[in-house]
């Protein structure tokens, strides 16, 4: 493996950080998918080498660093480009809500129906990363 397969981005805080996840993303995403399968059937099985990990701070749930700078108000609720380079050869991509708290969607079609750029599935994930769901599905089960 090579030393700049392994190397993470340098990350500075700015707007440039995030980008829109397109069909151009998903296309560039099932090419290194392919390329790696590639890879895997001409690679020799018995040498291990160390596989990658999730960055630990951009885990689902967390809040997104402050070393990652601002998010533009429009890109706020909507899909993006991973930050996470574990992530660059996986069908996902990750959305931020206001308060900057990471959610991560497969981009297959959901229920076999719904591709990653359908407009039900956009409204469904802002609705899911909306932090207003949250208290009120905590203040209805706290009164049941």
């Amino acid at each position: 493996m090579k030393m700049d397969d392994r190397c993470y981005p340098v990350i500075f805080p700015d707007e440039r950080n995030f980008r829109p996840f397109t069909s151009d993303t998903l296309a560039t995403i099932e090419k290194g998918i392919a390329i790696q399968k590639e890879k895997k059937k001409c690679k020799d099985q018995t040498t291990l080498e160390p596989q990658p990990r999730p960055q630990l701070d951009l885990k689902v749930s967390r809040k997104l660093p402050k070393l990652y700078g601002d998010i533009p108000h429009e890109l706020i609720a909507r899909p993006l480009e991973d930050l996470d380079p574990f992530y660059r050869n996986h069908k996902t991509f990750m959305v931020l809500n206001k308060k900057r708290t990471i959610y991560r969607f497969s981009a297959k079609r959901a229920l076999f129906i719904f591709g990653p750029f359908n407009p039900i599935r956009s409204l469904a994930i802002k609705i899911s990363v909306h932090s207003y769901l949250f208290i009120a599905s905590f203040t209805k089960s706290r009164s049941c």
